[in-house]
């Protein structure tokens, strides 16, 4: 009864060792989709106003491997950002966007790798308020991020990355002036945490 058990266990533990090993082989195929939500409040007692500022990203990647455990590939993205406040003042800020990543694993096991990531970025923004102000654009962003990556099926894995870094630039027509800005960011924030699920083709 034992060598059967065994003996199965054993074929079992091959064909994981092996097709999680298989993930990060050239020409393998992949697919991403996740996401991140973050939100604050804050009070200002000597006015006693109170405000909401909440934020959602959505986003979708397609990769394929290709030599030394670096996979490359493209993305679309969703984002929403918008506040309440209680002198009845509310905004929202919608962006969609597309664009080009490239990542660098390191396994660390059969099941867990880390991995660095350079994505670049370009997006349309539509921003308007319940006062009557719209507000539309353009941004473009590379970003840098680190992530680690779990298996916990032969073809299922979990993601979870963080930004470390990014360099944005955003041309809109802010209240029909024209508006640019450009900006280096160096330090996480709690909305730079994204969590999504993916599976190899």
């Amino acid at each position: 009864m034992k060598i059967p058990f065994l003996t199965c266990l054993t074929i079992i533990l091959v064909i994981v060792n092996y097709s999680s090993k298989a993930q990060y082989d050239p020409g393998t195929k992949y697919w991403v989709v996740g996401g991140s939500l973050s939100g604050n409040f804050a009070k200002n007692i000597t006015y006693s106003q109170s405000s909401h500022l909440q934020s959602l990203n959505i986003y979708f990647k397609s990769g394929k491997f290709g030599a030394n455990k670096v996979s490359r590939g493209w993305l679309a993205d969703y984002s929403l950002l918008w506040t309440e406040s209680s002198n009845f003042f509310n905004y929202g800020s919608h962006s969609i966007g597309a664009g080009y990543f490239i990542n660098k694993f390191l396994p660390l096991n059969k099941s867990i790798g880390l991995y660095a990531e350079a994505t670049g970025t370009g997006r349309y923004i539509f921003d308007k308020s319940n006062n009557g102000d719209k507000n539309d654009g353009f941004e473009a962003s590379i970003q840098a991020n680190v992530g680690l990556r779990y298996h916990f099926k032969s073809k299922l894995f979990l993601d979870c990355s963080a930004n470390i870094g990014s360099i944005n630039y955003k041309n809109s027509d802010l209240r029909t002036n024209n508006s640019e800005s450009f900006y280096v960011g160096l330090s996480p924030t709690i909305g730079s945490f994204k969590i999504a699920i993916g599976k190899t083709l």
